[in-house]
């Protein structure tokens, strides 16, 4: 599928919204009552999953448009992907795990290190080493967040799986590749994120079958009221204290479907935006990657700080501190990544696969 510059304009636009929803999802702060645990599971839960779904979209649309089913295409995708992925993943997690030890190790700063970076650091074996790097045995590596690089790697080595399904089978792949999310499936011995499969495989097919995407715009008002009427219904289902396996099972399937039409109403979102914000989107996408970096643990550190000041005693203070969170958050990382960008432009390239 030849990308036209219409739709590489749009995903431009879209790269620092959609970081921004994954700030959402990992500023949630703990919740005191039921307004705003249902704000944050609306926000978070809901637009932020979609977003996460949306990336996988985009990662394997791009991947696949200029890829095929050859050797030499097959060893260039693998060498441009060791720059644009591999290395910022072992930079961001090297970087990480070096200032937690650290931290650790100084008498007067230990007891910052608390939760999820200090369960990494249960002992000094190479076996632990390698999980704060993979996250083989915890299921995320200790940059939590990059999960996401780290499956996406996984599915650039298998890709030509992937292109060998989207040509020959389609429609069946889609339903294999869906299958296990869909169903929950879990293996036991290795945590899989199956979202990521799916909807990879979903950008493959829309780069393989040249799909359509002007059928989303022609829809896009009752794509996206739809959508947010179903953020709505599952935002009350996750807040919900009803525990039984009926209403998991269906809260999930309905999750699914909720991510599905998340992306289509993402999608249709961009063709609506115009004037200082497009601007903006524009001239800031370069700083995306940078956000998405950097925004662990910085979120983290912002908790903490909110935590100390004062401890959210109410639903209307955890908002606050949760947008503020999530804002705060997002200023501090774009305001270095500028500095970065301006002033150390071959280490700001290196750290963020070359996509400023």
């Amino acid at each position: 599928m030849q990308i036209t510059p219409e739709i590489s304009g749009r995903i431009k636009l879209l790269r620092l919204p959609i970081i921004i929803g994954i700030v959402t999802i990992h500023s949630s702060i703990e919740s005191v009552g039921y307004a705003d645990k249902f704000f944050q599971t609306f926000i978070a839960g809901t637009w932020g999953g979609s977003c996460v779904a949306f990336l996988f979209i985009v990662s394997g649309f791009l991947f696949f448009r200029t890829f095929n089913l050859s050797l030499n295409s097959y060893i260039e995708k693998l060498k441009s992907r060791f720059w644009t992925l591999l290395v910022p993943y072992l930079f961001w997690n090297l970087a990480l795990l070096a200032m937690v030890l650290i931290v650790l190790n100084v008498p007067a700063t230990s007891s910052i290190i608390q939760g999820h970076y200090k369960k990494y650091i249960g002992d000094y074996s190479f076996a632990n080493f390698i999980d704060c790097l993979t996250g083989y045995k915890s299921g995320y590596p200790i940059a939590f967040h990059f999960w996401y690089v780290r499956d996406l790697i996984t599915m650039v080595i298998l890709s030509p799986v992937f292109l060998l399904v989207a040509r020959k089978i389609p429609y069946l792949g889609l339903a294999l590749f869906a299958a296990p999310w869909v169903l929950h499936l879990q293996l036991g011995f290795i945590e899989i994120q199956w979202l990521g499969p799916a909807f990879f495989y979903l950008g493959c097919l829309i780069a393989v079958q040249n799909f359509d995407l002007t059928w989303i715009d022609r829809r896009k008002s009752l794509i996206i009221g739809f959508y947010l009427a179903m953020t709505f219904v599952l935002a009350i289902m996750e807040t919900s204290e009803m525990e039984t396996s009926q209403i998991e099972t269906f809260q999930h399937l309905f999750q699914c479907c909720t991510r599905v039409a998340g992306t289509m109403a993402i999608w249709g979102a961009s063709d609506l935006v115009a004037g200082k914000l497009q601007k903006v989107c524009l001239n800031l996408s370069g700083l995306a990657f940078f956000v998405y970096a950097a925004h662990e643990p910085t979120v983290t550190v912002f908790k903490a700080v909110f935590e100390r000041l004062s401890k959210a005693s109410n639903s209307i203070t955890v908002i606050i501190y949760y947008l503020l969170i999530a804002t705060i958050a997002t200023l501090v990382t774009l305001a270095v990544g500028t500095i970065l960008q301006r002033y150390a432009p071959k280490f700001f390239q290196l750290i963020t696969g070359a996509r400023g």
